[in-house]
């Protein structure tokens, strides 16, 4: 098919697509240094495993699922949120609102770990 036959249906499905594919790399961007972050953690806490402190083990376990869940699931949640709300759009528009919904996903796991930094340092205090 060349342009002088393109009723315009192709090029905004072109369009679209690349779209999609710009939110895609986006969300991946965005979702590297958090991944890299959790995997640092998991290695770190792996070599650094108490024989006898059981305690520590446990919260150190429960702090990177806790964070394996946040990375996983706010852009996934932001996905599957996106993908409904393209669905109800006249014409559909699902993969294109999927991916704008991992995109604003992962823009809030960030936030969030802002302010988790943000109260852990406000409650930082140095005693002598």
């Amino acid at each position: 098919m060349t342009d002088t036959t393109d009723t315009g249906g192709t090029a905004r499905a072109r369009r679209r697509g690349r779209g999609i594919a710009v939110r895609c790399v986006w969300a991946v961007v965005l979702l590297a240094p958090p991944v890299v972050l959790w995997v640092m953690g998991a290695a770190d806490a792996a070599q650094h495993k108490s024989p006898t402190d059981w305690v520590g083990n446990h919260r150190a376990k429960v702090a990177l699922e806790n964070a394996a869940l946040l990375i996983a699931g706010l852009p996934a949640a932001g996905a599957v949120a996106g993908a409904l709300a393209g669905a109800l759009r006249r014409p559909p528009r699902t993969g294109l609102w999927a991916a704008t919904g991992a995109v604003l996903g992962a823009l809030a796991l960030w936030v969030f770990g802002a302010w988790t930094v943000v109260t852990a340092l406000r409650n930082f205090r140095i005693v002598f």
